[in-house]
């Protein structure tokens, strides 16, 4: 098969990342050859091996959709320092993915992006939102702050929006399962809005 030809039906999938059964059925061919086909794509430089079994097929993709595919069948979302740098809420930028998933929690090293995963309990894992043109899920600004309490992460140096919602981050924080972590989180997270507080009435 010609590798441009394969290239071609391979992008009509729709996806930006393909697993190799799926590649091989699109191309008509057996896992085995076709895995053939996409190492020698990948070798060509025409797409990627992003991991066991996924290859980039669309060299545009958003770094911040790798994570789905790596951690499917679970779900994940982007949250943590990855979120607020997106949110505008901090201004240093991390070379690793963030994300909170069901999956269990691991680093992952590809090709395009480090990706961290933070597994997350069922009852908390909710409060992101799809963006309809990128495809991305992304924490809320109150999940992004949230989640970082949640696992107890060092916060940088942190702007809160105006439009950034104290009432339904208090609620997030009282659907947090662990009574001790609850009131943890709350804790920390009464101690920044007193800061702010303080800092926008100065302004």
């Amino acid at each position: 098969m010609r590798l441009t030809s394969a290239l071609k039906k391979l992008q009509t999938i729709g996806v930006p990342i393909v697993a190799t059964a799926d590649a091989a059925i699109k191309l008509g061919l057996s896992n085995e050859y076709g895995s053939q086909v996409l190492r020698r794509l990948a070798q060509e430089k025409l797409i990627i091996h992003l991991s066991r079994g996924l290859w980039v097929v669309d060299l545009q993709v958003n770094p911040l959709l790798v994570p789905d595919f790596l951690v499917d069948p679970m779900p994940c979302y982007v949250s943590l320092q990855t979120a607020l740098f997106h949110l505008g809420m901090i201004d240093q930028i991390s070379r690793v993915i963030t994300v909170v998933s069901l999956a269990r929690t691991r680093k992952i090293q590809t090709p395009l992006a480090t990706v961290s995963v933070h597994h997350m309990v069922p009852e908390f894992f909710f409060e992101y939102e799809l963006d309809p043109k990128t495809g991305v899920k992304m924490a809320t600004p109150e999940k992004a702050l949230v989640d970082m309490l949640y696992y107890n992460k060092r916060l940088p140096e942190i702007e809160i929006p105006g439009s950034f919602n104290i009432k339904k981050a208090f609620e997030i924080i009282r659907k947090i399962p662990s009574r001790a972590r609850r009131t943890r989180v709350e804790k920390a997270f009464r101690s920044i809005n007193d800061k702010f507080r303080i800092e926008r009435k100065l302004v």
